[in-house]
């Protein structure tokens, strides 16, 4: 569990607790599968996109924190939404399967040492996937679940790193960068920048669906408070008590408000 969460940890994970869970996408059979298997008969899978969106799918439901689920799910409906256009071409597939290889080895190795440790032993295969398919979707993905894994192993310099070099890769998905920018927030966050953090939140709420805004709004209110600022924390409370009448933060806004 990532050390950022803070107090309203029990409320947002309920949230995404009642996302629907799926198989995990590293059980045995999966990677007997894949050992089955050479590298030239993955690549000529006629159904490539389907198979890695569906076990990209399990790796998220694994985890709780809202960074990773939230960024995960939208590359999700992205591959799904695009089809078959992100293996297009001979390298995204490349690309696709160095990928799903460097997330099973995570995977593995978290099983048996510390998360720290797992995302530094499996940092060179993500480099290799971003340095050299930096032109890539895939490239852009492999960055983007890198950042995620440093979130939650607590690294958030790394993470806010990468997230900075993604973020510019998504200008033409507002959705994945909505996300991004929430993530630059929390990395913020967990940096003790509170002011940073703000900046990238009030980003996030100019650029996002009105409807996906209420998580932002909460944050916007802690983050203003721990800097001084209570007008700007109150309103953002209220604003979540007036346009998210059916928000999981509806009770906590409503305390602060109070409060």
């Amino acid at each position: 569990m990532s050390p950022c969460l803070r107090s309203n940890e029990r409320m947002r994970n309920n949230h995404y607790g009642r996302c629907a869970r799926s198989p995990g996408f590293f059980e045995e059979d999966h990677v007997a599968a894949a050992k089955k298997k050479s590298r030239k008969e993955l690549l000529k899978e006629p159904d490539a996109v389907l198979t890695w969106s569906s076990r990209l799918l399990g790796l998220a439901a694994q985890y709780k924190d809202a960074v990773f689920y939230g960024v995960i799910g939208l590359l999700l409906v992205a591959a799904l939404f695009s089809g078959y256009r992100f293996y297009a071409s001979r390298e995204e597939a490349k690309a696709a399967v160095l990928l799903e290889e460097s997330l099973v080895k995570y995977e593995r190795l978290k099983k048996d040492e510390p998360q720290a440790k797992a995302v530094q032993d499996v940092a060179a295969d993500f480099q290799r996937i971003f340095t050299s398919y930096a032109s890539r979707s895939n490239g852009n993905i492999a960055r983007l679940a890198y950042a995620n894994m440093c979130y939650e192993a607590g690294d958030f310099t790394q993470a806010a790193e990468h997230y900075k070099a993604a973020l510019s890769h998504f200008d033409e998905m507002p959705l994945i960068r909505f996300q991004i920018l929430k993530s630059l927030g929390y990395t913020s966050e967990g940096l003790k920048d509170y002011a940073g953090a703000a900046g990238y939140f009030e980003t996030a709420l100019a650029a996002g669906d009105k409807r996906l805004l209420d998580d932002v709004l909460f944050e916007l209110g802690d983050i203003y408070a721990k800097l001084g600022e209570k007008e700007k924390s109150a309103e953002a409370f209220k604003r979540i008590l007036s346009d998210h009448k059916d928000s999981v933060y509806l009770e906590l806004a409503r305390e602060r408000v109070s409060g």
